[in-house]
């Protein structure tokens, strides 16, 4: 199914953002006030997997997926969104709804990796064959058969990506923000409206939870909220490749702007592989722990983490404009993005064993 392109004006952009963020910040205060109010469903809440005993309200992603999607249907049905949007929507909602039901279960049961994986890989499929593919690279290089295997990478990683920085306050919808902002200013300038407006909008469901997610959080995204939010991401990276859009830049962009949960899921995963436990095995080697172990606060290791991925978002911004007229650049381009994240990774090490010496 290709998902056609329709105009939309910048006030529905403006209106988008501001409703959603509205509708975001009260739903989060609801639940806050009305888990707070009671005090057995605290009592019980907190016992649950997702709580780990901590004082704090669970489920905050019930308010964030809310807000987008109704946000979504309300301007659809406005009359402020072309109606023939209605497939796209369906389709958004479809995945993001099966997704937040994976994560409602993982919280409530603590569901076994195996099996959260595989139902993972069971929605990217639905949605591959719904028509978000990974068809080929660039204008050279047709994927053929490998196309559902990269674009089920691409869901599932990203998915898995948000999921594994969720754990630090405020670390999560802080990167989704920041990274939502730069793939709207990427795509407006290319004119790329759909995804330029569902990005728009989930940036305002997510700052207006973020408010109370920052350290110490009153509420947490948990799997409920990660899960579904990592899947919007990646959907909203790969609507530009379904509409025809297949510039190398749109591979690159979406990487560079989430590189910090993309470095940190690749080695998370390459360090329990080389030390022979199940890469699925939770540690506390996460960017953000051994940030937490330097004695960093909560607020300046993730304020730390933001600049970082704030750096990588104003890269990511510089292919937008006519570099395409330089000779090579995407490889020249790459090179410097990898030796930045080398640098990176040389400076934290070094800190480290300077801390681990003192």
């Amino acid at each position: 199914m290709k998902f056609s392109t329709f105009p939309i004006s910048g006030e529905i952009y403006l209106a988008g953002y501001f409703v959603a963020l509205a509708l975001s910040f009260g739903l989060t205060l609801i639940l806050i006030k009305t888990i707070r109010g009671f005090n057995f469903l605290t009592f019980l809440l907190n016992r649950l997997p997702i709580s780990a005993g901590k004082s704090v309200s669970p489920f905050g992603g019930i308010p964030v997926i809310l807000s987008f999607l109704i946000t979504l249907w309300l301007l659809l049905f406005l009359g402020m969104v072309d109606a023939r949007n209605i497939n796209l929507f369906t389709v958004l909602t479809l995945g993001v709804g099966l997704m937040f039901l994976l994560g409602i279960y993982d919280d409530i049961t603590h569901c076994p990796a195996r099996l959260k994986l595989f139902v993972q890989i069971v929605i990217a499929c639905i949605l591959y064959f719904s028509g978000f593919q990974i068809d080929r690279i660039g204008n050279l290089v047709d994927l053929g058969p490998f196309s559902i295997l990269l674009t089920i990478l691409w869901i599932v990683g990203i998915t898995n990506a948000i999921n594994l920085i969720d754990g630090m306050d405020g670390l999560a919808p802080g990167i989704i923000f920041f990274s939502c902002l730069t793939l709207v200013f990427v795509y407006l300038e290319r004119n790329i409206v759909e995804a330029a407006f569902l990005a728009v909008i989930l940036a305002g469901s997510t700052l207006g939870f973020f408010f109370f997610n920052l350290p110490p959080a009153k509420i947490i995204l948990g799997d409920t909220g990660s899960l579904p939010l990592g899947l919007l991401v990646s959907l909203i990276t790969l609507l530009p490749l379904n509409q025809g859009y297949t510039d190398e830049i749109y591979y690159l962009i979406p990487v560079i702007t989430l590189l910090i949960p993309i470095m940190d899921t690749t080695f998370a995963f390459s360090r329990r592989v080389l030390k022979g436990i199940n890469p699925f095995t939770k540690d506390a080697s996460h960017f953000h722990h051994r940030l937490g172990k330097l004695g960093l606060s909560p607020g300046k290791a993730i304020s730390i983490l933001f600049a970082i991925g704030f750096y990588f978002d104003l890269t990511a911004m510089v292919p937008v404009y006519r570099i395409h007229l330089i000779p090579n650049f995407i490889p020249i381009y790459s090179i410097f993005i990898i030796v930045n994240v080398a640098i990176l990774i040389f400076i934290l090490q070094r800190i480290e064993k300077k801390q681990n010496h003192e």
